[in-house]
């Protein structure tokens, strides 16, 4: 993939202006911006939170339908102990490849998207890291954190103005609320239904929304974490 920071394209290619998905969807009341949604098994949080990626960056009448079927076929790709396919979840490989496709289908077809996997300091959130600032400009987000004790995706869809991060938690569990980290928004139904204090995607420890990485999960995973960048061209 090409470009050093999703930043860097999303915020300075003359084909995109700063407006925020959010503001765009206002902008252009006739277009139908569709609701995000829960996944339909404890397995799929994977493929559904690609596909709230979409959702949130696209009309109705926009999104190429192209995409929603290689999701699906490049997802749910675990195993479990008995070898049930699926039922193991979506590897963070699997996800690389989503990334990867939709970059490749973006350079080859002309839809209006790219999109690039940022790891290490570049998805500290905070202002100035690479994910956090593309985020903050439009792009969405897919990150693999802790919840409930296991690996889960869930959609960054924005920062809201005192920093915090706007995100969709597929799983419609409420365990993971607090009154202050993590708090529920049920207000924003093409959005987000969380807000969470960056210092929760930020810690070391395996607490629900961290981000999984090489301290926290197992050594091979990246340090610091990985999120995947989805961002719109045009």
């Amino acid at each position: 993939m090409r470009g050093r920071a999703p930043r860097v394209v999303v915020m300075a290619n003359e084909n995109v202006t700063n407006e925020t998905a959010i503001n765009k969807a206002m902008a252009n009341p006739s277009e139908t911006k569709t609701p995000l949604i829960y996944q339909a098994t404890k397995y799929d949080c994977g493929p559904t939170t690609v596909v709230n990626a979409l959702r949130f960056l696209y009309s109705r009448e926009e999104l190429d339908p192209e995409l929603l079927t290689e999701t699906y076929a490049r997802t749910l790709d675990d195993f479990n102990e008995e070898g049930e396919l699926g039922k193991y979840g979506t590897s963070h490989q699997a996800i690389r490849n989503v990334i990867r496709y939709f970059h490749a289908y973006g350079l080859g077809s002309g839809f209006p998207i790219d999109a690039r996997a940022v790891r290490g300091e570049d998805v500290v959130m905070r202002p100035g890291a690479a994910a956090y600032d593309a985020i903050a400009h439009g792009a969405a987000g897919i990150a693999r954190v802790w919840h409930a004790g296991h690996g889960h995706y869930i959609l960054l869809s924005g920062v809201s103005e005192d920093g915090r991060l706007l995100a969709f938690d597929p799983s419609a569990a409420a365990d993971t609320i607090d009154d202050t980290a993590r708090t529920e928004i049920t207000d924003m139904p093409t959005i987000a239904n969380r807000s969470i204090d960056p210092a929760v995607l930020n810690a070391a420890e395996a607490d629900d929304y961290a981000l999984k990485n090489s301290k926290n999960a197992d050594p091979t995973d990246p340090e610091i974490g990985e999120i995947g960048l989805i961002w719109r061209t045009a």
